[in-house]
């Protein structure tokens, strides 16, 4: 999987997180957060304390990976 991170160990992290999610979205270990101002309506969940996985929900079971990386990527301001 491609996440545009380099580090192996945190790219091992980040697919384990995702399988967890996939599991079991309300996972504490996910540390799930809806995200406010311009990123309203979309959420994010950590892999670490600086990697993120923003996503925004499609349906009940369905939701669309918008981001995976460091907290200053995939919060930047556009």
């Amino acid at each position: 999987m491609e996440l545009g991170v380099k580090d192996e160990k945190a790219v091992d992290l980040a697919e384990l997180q995702i399988k967890r999610f996939q599991k079991n979205p309300k996972d504490t270990r996910l540390k799930v957060h809806p995200l406010k101002r311009r990123m309203r309506g979309k959420w994010a969940f950590s892999v670490d304390e600086d990697i993120r996985v923003v996503f925004e929900p499609l349906g009940k079971n369905m939701v669309r990976f918008l981001a995976i990386g460091g907290h200053p990527k995939v919060y930047r301001q556009n």
